[in-house]
Parts: C-alpha cells; sequence; structure tokens
C-alpha cells in the first residue's frame, strides 16, 4: 500500500503523465493561486512561456460522492487543473479541465464545485476530459496560447546582508557622523533594491525574495525577520518572501536556488563572496543574464564579476535613514 498522502500522489502520477507527452516540468518558484506545478515551454530560452497547472486527487467508492471545489478567483483564462482518483481497486485515471470547462461547474458563494463518484467518471463527460493524447495536444494549445511574462526573483545570502548593512553604516557615518541611523526592516531593504536594480520597474509582475541564511548566524543589523512574507509595491507588484535557514553552506543553497530560477527573466543576487566566482563565470558563460548587488571593492567588496553589478550600499543608505541627496 502506497503510505504517500493522496495529494503528493496525485502531482507523482500528474508529473509522469505530463513527462511521457514531453511536457517540460518545473516547481513554482513562487505561491500563486495554489499551483503545484510549472509547464515551460522552452527551457533554454531567455523568456519563455510558463503555465501554472493545479492538481487534485481524491479516492473513489461506489456510491459515496466526492468533490473538488475551485474559488472563483483562481479561474483566471489560462488556469488547467488536474484531477486524479484512484478507485478501490488501485485503478488509476486522471481528468483535465480548462477554465471554460471549470465555469460551467456549481458555483456557490464565489467557489465552484464539481461532484462525482466511480460511476459518474464512466460518463462522456469526465471520458472526454481524461487525459491522452488528444488532451496533452489541448494542453501544448493553451501553452502556446499564454502570454510571456517578466517576472523578478531576488536571491540573498543573508550574512552577506547583515555584514553589508554594517559596512554600509560604517561608511556613512564617516560623512554624516550626527545622522541617526536606524535599523532597517527586511521589507524596506527589498524594497530600496527593487527601486535601484529592477529592470522591469513599472510593469505588474510577482516579485519571488530568497533569503538564505544559517542556523548558526543571528543578524545584528535589520530587523523584522518574522514579518510577514509578503506586501505590495507601489506600482502594485506583489513581493513573496521565502526565508530558509540552512545547516550547510550558505553560498551552496544560494547557487542551489539560482539553478532552479535560470530561466527567470530577472534575477538579482545581492551576495558578495569569492566562493561564487567560479559557477557565476560558468552561468555568464552560458548566456544567463543576472544583476548582481555587492560592495563596491573600494568600500570592501570581496567579488570579481562579468555580471552588471551595483553597489548596494546606495538602497542600503536609504534603508538606514539616508536621503537619497546624502548618498
Amino acid at each position: 500500500m502506497d503510505n504517500k498522502p493522496l495529494e503528493e500522489q496525485a502531482e507523482n502520477y500528474l508529473k509522469s503523465q505530463l513527462i511521457k507527452f514531453d511536457f517540460n516540468l518545473a516547481k513554482p518558484s513562487f505561491d500563486k493561486y495554489g499551483s503545484d506545478l510549472i509547464i515551460v515551454d522552452k527551457i533554454n530560452t531567455k523568456k519563455t512561456k510558463i503555465l501554472l497547472i493545479q492538481s487534485k486527487g481524491r479516492t473513489l467508492k461506489n456510491e459515496t460522492f466526492s468533490n473538488v471545489t475551485i474559488p472563483e478567483k483562481y479561474v483566471e483564462k489560462y488556469f488547467v487543473l488536474f484531477i486524479y482518483t484512484i478507485d478501490e481497486e488501485k485503478e488509476e485515471s486522471l481528468f483535465m479541465f480548462n477554465s471554460k470547462d471549470i465555469k460551467e461547474w456549481n458555483l456557490n458563494d464565489h467557489i465552484y464545485q464539481l461532484n462525482f463518484n466511480k460511476k459518474k467518471i464512466s460518463s462522456n463527460y469526465f471520458l472526454d476530459r481524461k487525459f491522452d493524447k488528444n488532451q496533452a495536444r489541448n494542453l501544448d494549445i493553451i501553452l502556446k496560447a499564454t502570454e510571456i511574462k517578466n517576472y523578478t526573483s531576488i536571491i540573498i545570502d543573508g550574512i552577506f546582508l547583515d555584514k553589508a548593512i554594517k559596512a554600509t553604516k560604517d561608511i556613512y557615518l564617516d560623512i554624516w557622523p550626527n545622522k541617526e541611523y536606524i535599523i532597517p526592516s527586511l521589507n524596506n531593504v527589498i524594497k530600496n533594491i527593487l527601486d535601484y536594480y529592477d529592470k522591469f520597474q513599472g510593469e505588474k509582475k510577482i516579485v519571488s525574495c530568497y533569503l538564505i541564511n544559517s542556523v548558526h548566524f543571528d543578524y545584528q543589523n535589520v530587523e523584522d525577520f518574522n514579518e510577514n512574507s509578503n506586501f505590495k509595491t507601489k506600482t502594485g507588484n506583489q513581493v513573496n518572501i521565502f526565508k530558509n535557514k540552512t545547516d550547510s553552506i550558505v553560498a551552496f543553497e544560494v547557487l542551489e536556488q539560482i539553478e532552479r530560477l535560470i530561466n527567470n527573466d530577472n534575477i538579482i543576487l545581492v551576495a558578495d563572496d569569492r566562493v561564487y566566482e567560479e559557477e557565476l563565470y560558468k552561468h555568464r558563460k552560458n548566456g544567463v543574464e543576472m544583476i548582481m548587488v555587492k560592495l563596491n571593492p573600494n568600500n570592501g567588496g570581496n567579488m570579481d564579476t562579468d555580471f552588471r553589478w551595483g553597489d548596494i550600499s546606495y538602497p542600503l543608505g536609504i534603508s538606514i535613514g539616508l536621503e537619497k541627496h546624502e548618498l
């Protein structure tokens, strides 16, 4: 007997079927509408179309009805839902529903609901939506029809960020010794980094920020690391913050996160350590674009890079209480 939770079992079965029909899969780097998987059109291109996929798993019995519910706000034009079923005889099935299908379900209090049992999935309604080569072609049509969207991901080496805030304060103490400096919040730091170095400013998009820190390191120069994990910018962009503490070397976790986001339109890496140089050089050689945010070499920066880079002391200077004319 498979002891994995049913939803995990459903996702694994869905993956196997999508791979069977040559779809490129990834796990989402952001949480939008409960998406479980992303279908990527072209793996090795700078910009590519992506399709967010949601999956549901249900165990079927002969007479007992089961149901699937989807919030109305989730059902956008290119929304795709897969329902995986398994019965008492371990017979598995997979059905695909597009947004038009779901909008035909019962709607109550802004929730779409579909009721079914083992008998009903043998009806023409379900058989027409059973995932096979014809439905795979339909899925590919939906993918090709999606628009290419711009995303920004900020990856932060937490140890470097804390040290960079202290270094920035030390820099400006020599210039403005009587200034009152503040301990910045993480949200404010991220907002200011975006303001300076996000090349897609003004475009509505999702911004995912990954803060990676060691379990053995305590922050001294930034506050509110347990604050809300998301906020909106003045331009309406949604910023989602994901915090991760690791037992291993932070740089290794940062590099793994870059690998997962390699097809992202706009990666901003906040780091400054020579341990990154070799791997980043390989990415640059392969045509990957990225913006580095690090310390200026004149102010103690350690890392050489072939990527475009920005001086972190500018956004951090604003974060600790300086005005732009004081930078």
